[in-house]
């Protein structure tokens, strides 16, 4: 969790600099075009953008070293659906019978990780719907759009620079992400 929390303090440092060279141009273009600037879309422009470094981080740091991932085995890709269920089937200690084992199945990764991914993405559902005013097809549509820009992102080595994935391309992530958004709608 605390990886989380850094990745997130990460952002947070590099918004104020980001932010102005992404938000000013969208804010100069709504003032030409309506002649004012209303605090509330101010508002929430910046925190959109914010959202969106805190998702592309978390789905991008910590960073490895080039070494590093060059002598990695792990598995670059998952094409099969619904791998997350078959997981939590056969590793998450849950039973329903036996009420000790209900937190620890709520701790243990086969349950963090999916939700993690559906969490990650509500906020995008939320901004799309509220701020964008999109339909939910558009929603699900630009939902899947990201998390399929996220999971190329790791598929591509961080766009070429490690000279193979460190992080998994994952179906499962593809939908769980546009569950999120749809979620968030």
């Amino acid at each position: 969790m605390s990886q989380y929390i850094h990745v997130i303090y990460t952002a947070a440092f590099l918004f104020p600099l980001l932010s102005i060279f992404i938000t000013l141009p969208i804010l100069l273009v709504n003032y030409h075009k309506y002649g004012a600037l209303p605090k509330w879309s101010i508002f929430m422009l910046y925190t959109f953008v914010f959202y969106m470094m805190c998702a592309y981080f978390l789905t991008i740091l910590p960073l490895p070293t080039r070494t590093y991932v060059a002598h990695l085995t792990t598995p670059t890709h998952n094409f099969v659906p619904f791998t997350f269920v078959r997981e939590f089937i056969k590793y998450n200690p849950f039973s329903l019978t036996h009420p000790g084992t209900w937190i620890a199945a709520l701790k243990a990764p086969t349950v963090i990780q999916p939700l993690f991914n559906i969490f990650l993405t509500v906020p995008f559902g939320f901004y799309m719907h509220y701020y964008f005013q999109r339909s939910w097809k558009q929603t699900i549509l630009f939902s899947f759009c990201l998390s399929l820009f996220f999971e190329l992102t790791q598929l591509s080595g961080l766009y070429g620079y490690y000279p193979r994935p460190y992080r998994l391309f994952d179906v499962d992530d593809l939908l769980l992400n546009t569950t999120g958004g749809t979620l968030g709608h």
